[in-house]
Parts: structure tokens; C-alpha cells; sequence
């Protein structure tokens, strides 16, 4: 157990340095939106980090991995590289990617709050609901960050986007229901 805890802390250590990094080169580059965007996702796995501890929540590594990787990918690639803008379709594989992750992410959590089984219908179910509900909820923070910040470039340039956004979203949470219910997440010998 101290052995996992400890590979936990790196993983978490190595995620902020890099986090911490793209910070600084964003804003060197004068990419203060990008910068703020970095910077709330570093917030949000603070946040979980310090509850995760808090709380004793269990946490599959191959999910927190997959989770950790998606906003690393999000802020160096996305950002930093600026794929958002100069690839058409970095964006959609990431909210396939993203939405695979997150709805992982959520079902263990989920799963640990209800403290008892449940089959592989209500899992799949499950699984989908919370990954399409969480791209969902990121469609419409992208709404309001358009609307409020006014960010350059904007997250939703069009209706199109935002559609094949959640179409991708849609396909992540199908994907990870598919491989909840072929593994088991919860066993911390994963």
C-alpha cells in the first residue's frame, strides 16, 4: 500500500510540474486564456487530490492515469501547440478520449458512494449517462466562457462544433460502459 501511495504521489507531483511549466510558457507567450485554462484544470485536480486524501476515495490507476493524460493533453497539445486551432480534428478525438476518461473517472466515484454492486445493464447505463452528461456540462462551459470571456479564439465557432463535440462525447461514454463492464475498476490491483 506505501508502494502505491507513493507512485500515486509522483503521478500527481509529475502532473503539477507539467501543468506548472505549461502555465508559464502560456503566459510567457502572452496565451493568458490558454494560461487560465491550464490553470483550472490544475485547480480541479488539486481540488480532487485534496478530497481524494480527505475522503479516502479510491482511485483506479489506469483511469487516473487516462484522466491525468487528457489534461495534460488538452494543455500541451491543445493549447500549448495550439491544435485546438490548426488541427480539425484534434479537438473531436480529444473529447472521445476525454469523455473515455472522465466517464471512468466518474464511475468509480460513483460506484464507491453507492457502496453496493451493481450489473453490467445498470452499469452501461450508467457509465453513458455520466460521460454524456459530463460532455454536456463542458459544451455549455464553453458556451458561457464564449459568452463571458470572450476568448481568442472562441471554444464554439459554430452549432456544427458543438454537435460532433457531443457526438464525440457520446462515442467516449459508449466506449468506457463497453470497458466497465468487461473489467473491473474498483479492484485495487487493477
Amino acid at each position: 500500500m506505501a508502494n502505491d501511495k507513493s507512485a500515486l504521489l509522483k503521478i500527481t507531483v509529475i502532473f503539477l510540474v507539467i501543468q506548472l511549466i505549461l502555465m508559464f510558457e502560456l503566459s510567457r507567450q502572452g496565451q493568458y486564456s490558454y494560461t487560465r485554462s491550464v490553470m483550472a484544470t490544475t485547480c480541479f485536480w488539486a481540488i480532487y487530490a485534496f478530497l481524494e486524501a480527505r475522503y479516502r476515495f479510491y482511485m483506479n490507476t489506469y483511469v487516473r492515469v487516462m484522466t491525468i493524460l487528457t489534461l495534460i493533453l488538452d494543455g500541451f497539445f491543445g493549447n500549448y501547440l495550439e491544435l485546438y486551432t490548426k488541427s480539425l480534428i484534434f479537438d473531436k478525438i480529444l473529447h472521445v478520449f476525454g469523455t473515455y476518461a472522465f466517464s471512468l473517472f466518474a464511475y468509480v466515484l460513483v460506484v464507491q458512494l453507492l457502496k453496493q454492486p451493481v450489473n453490467s445493464s445498470v452499469k452501461f447505463i450508467l457509465v453513458v449517462s455520466l460521460g454524456v452528461s459530463l460532455g454536456a456540462f463542458y459544451e455549455i462551459l464553453e458556451f458561457l466562457t464564449d459568452v463571458f470571456s470572450h476568448p481568442i479564439p472562441i471554444s464554439q465557432p459554430s452549432l456544427l462544433d458543438t454537435d460532433l463535440d457531443l457526438m464525440g462525447d457520446v462515442i467516449g461514454a459508449v466506449l468506457a460502459a463497453i470497458h466497465a463492464i468487461s473489467r473491473t475498476f474498483m479492484d485495487r490491483n487493477f
